[in-house]
């Protein structure tokens, strides 16, 4: 349903975006933005809204909540169309969101914020978008959802190691700040293999298409992440393609996973 498709998609943007924009409020508050000497760079130290005077920090909390509160307009919409099912996705999705970096929970400082991406803009938006369009939750989604969910925490997980001082000096406790760089190398080369992993044994017990299989191809990237990361992890214009690498990695590994749904009914 075309409709539902792109009401669910623009949803998942304004969501996505909103929640980034809360997350610079709340970065500027307990100053993480403010404690950031390292050298910026796309990936790393915010969107520097605040910092740069585009916008104070009043007018980015607004502006979060707008984009926020578009998106549950939507999802409002879209529970009424197609079903309650939906309230309790998206209530998670938006509570969890919200509270990743604002307090009292700042789940992100609690080591928990990479678990919460991961749930959020890998799980949850793969079975809302779903359940829109077919009414029903299945295992094999579920199944089809974790090596997103998984490859989209290893983008912020990786993302954190330039930010590593900085958070640590704001007491953003994430999972590199309690690891340290050096132990938590290992975390990021888990998350490449068990994305793979979970691909190869969906196949193996018919969960995913046979075809599933071709995102295999993708695991050079991991790779040469990888070698970059144990290389870099200190270093954060140097770490910078194995940003650019996970990044592409997920969005290649997440169309070549569709593509495995999709070419069957062709």
């Amino acid at each position: 349903m075309p409709f539902y498709f792109c009401l669910s998609l623009l949803a998942g943007i304004l969501i996505h975006a909103g929640i980034n924009v809360l997350n610079d409020y709340f970065d500027h508050l307990n100053k993480t933005d403010e404690f950031n000497k390292t050298p910026l760079t796309p990936f790393a130290g915010g969107s520097r809204m605040i910092q740069k005077g585009i916008f104070s920090a009043a007018e980015t909390y607004r502006y979060g909540m707008l984009l926020v509160i578009m998106a549950v307009s939507i999802g409002l919409f879209l529970i009424w169309a197609r079903g309650l099912t939906l309230l309790w996705i998206g209530l998670i999705g938006v509570l969890s969101g919200y509270f990743y970096s604002a307090p009292p929970f700042s789940f992100q400082s609690r080591g928990l914020g990479e678990i919460l991406v991961g749930l959020n803009f890998g799980i949850l938006a793969v079975l809302g978008a779903y359940y829109v369009q077919t009414q029903t939750l299945t295992l094999t989604a579920v199944i089809a959802a974790l090596p997103l969910a998984i490859l989209v925490t290893a983008i912020l997980y990786i993302n954190e190691f330039p930010d590593y001082a900085a958070d640590k000096e704001a007491g953003k406790n994430t999972l590199i700040v309690r690891l340290g760089k050096i132990r938590a190398r290992s975390i990021y080369t888990l998350l490449i293999g068990l994305s793979f992993i979970v691909i190869a044994l969906g196949v193996m017990y018919n969960s995913l298409p046979l075809f599933s299989l071709i995102s295999l191809l993708a695991l050079p990237l991991g790779w040469f992440a990888i070698k970059t990361l144990y290389a870099s992890y200190d270093k954060s214009i140097a770490l910078i393609p194995a940003i650019k690498n996970t990044i592409m990695l997920h969005t290649l590994v997440s169309v070549l996973l569709i593509l495995a749904f999709v070419i069957p009914i062709f």
